[in-house]
């Protein structure tokens, strides 16, 4: 968490949807997009196939769709979405057989992955911009737009998949953690954050006071 006092950038990379992620790519599931779940690329780590450690993998459309279910009642996750698909129990499972048949052959592999996903994280962040660079950057933006942001927390959701890329869902802001590693690739996209932070702000202002 980045917080200079009036505002914080909260860059989180929640285990619930590492998990998720994993079984989705390691059963090889394909689920349906909605608002709430774009077409997130592969993870970077790859996950090892449920099929490759001699997986029985079946009803995986039915799976897909129970994935899919699952992802938009525990965005952008938390204790209750870490709970809901965590054993013994997987009472997020619960009345969806085929994917919790599915988390139960592929749990043990999906901690380890992301423990290495951790790993990866913590090098990304020992060398991606600091609260410096953040801090100059709203600076440069309010000097842009020609007034003073007003305090603002943006909470960011970090997912490891690979690529760079950035999404906005339903109001939440999503972004690789390939986006996050580059340097002028992530002060690009805080940048139009930034801006539309402020031009926000600065509008509902104006109507208030209208």
């Amino acid at each position: 968490m980045r917080d200079v006092g009036r505002w914080g950038i909260d860059l989180t990379m929640p285990q619930s949807l590492l998990l998720a992620l994993h079984l989705r790519d390691a059963a090889g599931l394909t689920p349906p997009t909605s608002p709430i779940l774009p077409d997130l690329p592969p993870l970077d780590p790859p996950a090892r196939s449920l099929r490759a450690a001699g997986a029985d993998v079946a009803g995986l459309e039915v799976a897909a769709r129970q994935w899919a279910a699952w992802w938009v009642e525990h965005f952008p996750g938390g204790p209750d979405a870490l709970t809901s698909i965590l054993p013994p129990r997987y009472p997020g499972l619960t009345g969806r057989p085929e994917l919790r048949g599915l988390a139960e052959l592929g749990m043990d592999d999906a901690v380890t992955w992301c423990a290495r996903a951790r790993e990866v994280e913590r090098r990304v962040v020992a060398r991606a911009p600091s609260a410096l660079f953040e801090t100059n950057l709203v600076t440069a933006v309010e000097r842009e737009l020609g007034w003073r942001i007003r305090p603002f927390s943006l909470r960011v959701v970090v997912l490891p998949v690979a690529g760079l890329h950035h999404w906005d869902v339903v109001g939440q802001a999503v972004i690789s953690l390939g986006l996050r590693a580059d340097r002028d690739a992530y002060l690009l996209w805080l940048r139009e954050q930034l801006l539309a932070i402020g031009r926000t702000r600065i509008t509902r202002s104006e109507e208030q006071h209208g």
